[in-house]
């Protein structure tokens, strides 16, 4: 069975529905509150995308093996393309059809937003394969395969799979590269040049398959890695990709992230203002104004961001897709800001002791909220034990919460892996008590606090490069 392209992965696995803006930049940006900017990616997908029904041709040219069957019969193989918002959801049929008999379909699909859609190949009622395709509007979708082996031969082509595989091909020779760097082989005076390069690899792509998928994708992962070596050309970036709003979503977050941290808050809110001016639709204009709120948070104006988000549901009162974001971020504003005291909990560790907010007083910790068979946490866990080995002798520690039904599952964690900081005991843990004290809405979530119990900040999934500047004023001198 083929792999699914990098791209319909991480549609698939970060955007639920079929709207596509900046899936990567969720998992990469690592920027506060995944819940609120889900909630962007997908609003700011719809805005960009028109209503209208788009169409794209979609072609079939199916082989069998003659040592299968001498005959060759190429009828009835079926292709279901469907779209599912969520997995709960009703299943609307885009396409069903069978190969005739030289095993070959054509049709023009008939769809509303671009994206990945779900397909279904099957014969005689039995399922052979299950993957995702993209569809853009006026689009051609070319598939060939042979029988049995499908799964091995089916090809896909079209303008947006060409472009998927340069960009896979590039994304992947940009892993190895960090892995060449995680492990010291380049020579530290040659890293930026060598991350430079890449950036210049995406911005090509970028460039030459304008409009699409993966076009949007190079973009931010060339804006991502000039993030680190050279902001002034990300921005320069930023702004060419806004020429055409395909940097909307770098440029209300990447972009006044880095606005705000230079040149000063009111410069963040005087940038996120400039970029109100360049939509004219109402959904995009909302969701820089969700950032405006974001923004207080991040500055810690916290009175000033009571009163925003205020002013906020006030002009968007009848908007019923703000309910989430909005009860999270009044929660957070309420309850979990930086420089408040954790609320109370309780849990008892699987040493036997009985863990609080008194008794995490005296020295910085950190408490996380997890699941042991979350694949993030499972590729976070080694760096976070680093972590803590380097600075537990300075009094760092942790805590940590595993929600897993399983009790199996969490201690089937630590088979493979060393254990250094205490657990809840599982059968022993107010699960449901924690989720609403602590407003965990994605895993893992995790919240520094000072010696005092005071809350440092608030840490939401791939957030956990950025804890260790914030725990180092923190940490004993000796």
């Amino acid at each position: 069975m083929p792999t699914p392209s990098a791209i319909s992965n991480r549609i698939n696995e970060l955007v639920s529905i079929n709207y596509l803006f900046s899936a990567r930049s969720i998992v990469h940006m690592g920027i506060r509150g995944a819940f609120f900017t889900l909630f962007f990616v997908s609003l700011l997908a719809q805005c960009d995308r028109p209503k209208s029904i788009n169409t794209s041709l979609f072609s079939v040219v199916i082989d069998v093996m003659d040592s299968l069957d001498q005959n060759r019969n190429r009828q009835g193989f079926e292709f279901l393309l469907y779209s599912q918002k969520t997995q709960n959801s009703p299943v609307d049929t885009l396409f069903i059809g069978e190969t005739d008999s030289m095993g070959r379909i054509m049709s023009t699909i008939s769809f509303n937003e671009a994206g990945a859609y779900p397909l279904q190949i099957s014969r005689d009622g039995s399922p052979i394969l299950n993957m995702r395709i993209l569809l853009a509007p006026d689009d051609s979708v070319l598939f060939t395969g042979e029988f049995p082996e499908i799964g091995q031969t089916l090809k896909v082509n079209s303008r947006e799979q060409r472009a998927v595989d340069v960009f896979d091909r590039i994304d992947a020779g940009f892993t190895r590269a960090r892995r060449f760097i995680a492990i010291g082989a380049l020579a530290d005076t040659a890293i930026a040049d060598e991350l430079r390069k890449w950036a210049n690899l995406y911005k090509q792509v970028y460039n030459d398959y304008p409009g699409t998928f993966a076009s949007s994708f190079a973009l931010e992962a060339a804006v991502l890695i000039l993030s680190d070596i050279d902001q002034q050309k990300m921005m320069s970036l930023i702004n060419e990709g806004l020429e055409n709003k395909q940097s909307l979503g770098l440029a209300i977050t990447v972009g006044k992230d880095y606005m705000s941290k230079i040149n000063g808050f009111d410069q963040g809110v005087k940038y996120l203002d400039s970029l109100k001016s360049i939509v004219s639709d109402k959904k995009q204009s909302r969701v820089i104004d969700q950032m405006l709120v974001e923004l207080y948070y991040d500055s810690l104006r916290i009175e000033q961001g009571k009163e925003s988000i205020a002013r906020f549901k006030r002009l968007y009162e009848d908007d019923e897709y703000l309910s989430f974001w909005y009860k999270n971020m009044r929660f957070e504003f309420e309850y979990l800001t930086p420089g408040t005291f954790i609320p109370a909990f309780s849990f008892v560790s699987t040493e036997g002791e009985t863990i609080n907010e008194e008794s995490i007083k005296g020295a910085p910790t950190l408490l996380e909220f997890t699941l042991m068979e979350n694949g993030l946490y499972q590729q976070q866990y080694e760096e976070l034990m680093i972590s803590y080995q380097l600075f537990s002798p300075r009094g760092f520690q942790i805590y940590t919460m595993a929600f897993d039904e399983s009790i199996t599952t969490i201690w089937a964690f630590f088979e493979e892996r060393d254990r250094f900081w205490s657990i809840a005991e599982p059968s022993m843990m107010n699960r449901k008590s924690l989720v609403k004290t602590f407003n965990i809405q994605y895993y893992p979530t995790r919240i520094l606090l000072d010696a005092e119990g005071r809350i440092i900040r608030k840490f939401v999934g791939d957030e956990l490069d950025d804890f260790i500047p914030y725990l180092i004023p923190h940490l004993n001198s000796n």
